[in-house]
């Protein structure tokens, strides 16, 4: 072999060496909880408890943490009577890993209130020029099934996304056992009540730079528009009829938002169009008006998307004669 060959065989070998060991490494990650995913792993884990310990027919909310922070499920059952669970957790988990999880826990009878933070409609985790820490961490070291579930391609791109920083994350779990360290504010398990909605996030528990994180917030999907084909549309569209076919009612809102000028621009009404004639598509009816969800920065906890306490009780409670008309009559006090 001449020598631009070996060369290209070492290369090769080497590359060849170097893969199999990052594989090796990767395989032994599967399944080790990791410090940083166990907030979102502990909270899912209990509100999935919560929703089908509930006989159907229930009105379960589904988002991520502006789901978590900003609508009340026990607000909406003491102002209904309707059993209201609150599964909202973490938009970083995306799109279609969070309504996979909703398919298992929604039952025939049941309403589903899709309330996504605008991230979400653009969507695929797996694509490695979306892929993000917080979902790869949360996967390999919490749902090692849900990878095992995945195609061949996916679970490449999975890997590929495994970061040097993810295989610290996975060896300091392998060599720590998890210490439940309580009292950590409102990102604690031990912030949830039983409808799994968020408590501790009072106003006047408001960090310290709380505003200023809130204003330099700019939500890109609406400065600058929807792209052609929305990533996020299709794992929409899949849930949207298969609840239907499942004789599952689907509604949707807009999540409440810090206002920024941009969000009154051409490109955020042609954002909020699309989404509109996607959930008309799908005969989905889409509760209250997107200028209604943009709110002031003082509303608002510790980011642009988490409410306190007293701004959503009354946003839940707007909400509530929009969403009551959609929610299964047998359920109801007397008056809705």
């Amino acid at each position: 072999m001449n020598r631009p060959g070996r060369f290209a065989a070492g290369l090769a070998l080497g590359f060849g060496v170097v893969l199999a060991a990052y594989g090796t490494v990767f395989c032994r990650d599967l399944g080790k909880p990791t410090e940083s995913s166990r907030w979102c792993y502990e909270i899912s884990q209990r509100k999935r408890q919560a929703a089908i310990a509930i006989p159907s027919p229930k009105l379960l909310l589904v988002g991520g943490s502006g789901t978590l922070f900003g609508i009340s499920a026990r607000e909406i059952r003491d102002l209904t009577g309707c059993p209201t669970v609150n599964l909202g957790t973490h938009a970083a988990l995306g799109i279609g890993y969070m309504l996979g999880q909703v398919r298992g826990i929604a039952r025939p009878g049941d309403t589903v209130l899709l309330n996504l933070e605008y991230p979400l409609y653009l969507g695929a985790n797996l694509e490695p020029t979306q892929g993000n820490e917080i979902f790869v961490d949360y996967i390999v070291a919490r749902d090692p099934a849900y990878f095992h579930s995945l195609s061949p391609l996916e679970q490449w791109n999975l890997f590929m996304l495994h970061s040097r920083v993810r295989l610290k994350l996975g060896w300091n779990g392998m060599r720590h056992a998890e210490v439940r360290d309580a009292g950590k504010g409102a990102y604690d398990v031990g912030s949830l009540n039983e409808f799994g909605d968020q408590t501790r996030n009072a106003s006047a528990s408001r960090p310290a730079n709380a505003a200023s994180r809130i204003l330099a917030h700019h939500d890109e999907m609406l400065v600058h528009g929807l792209p052609e084909n929305p990533a996020g549309f299709v794992p929409i569209g899949s849930f949207c009829k298969w609840a239907q076919s499942n004789q599952i009612r689907v509604v949707a809102t807009f999540p409440n938002l810090c206002d920024q000028p941009e969000y009154h621009l051409p490109s955020a009404r042609q954002a909020i169009q699309r989404i509109q004639e996607l959930f008309a598509g799908l005969e989905v009816p889409v509760l209250g008006q997107f200028k209604d969800a943009l709110l002031p920065s003082d509303a608002f906890f510790d980011t642009a998307y988490h409410l306190t306490q007293e701004s959503r009780r009354v946003r839940t409670q707007e909400l509530v004669r929009e969403l009551a008309p959609h929610l299964k009559p047998q359920n109801l006090k007397p008056g809705y």
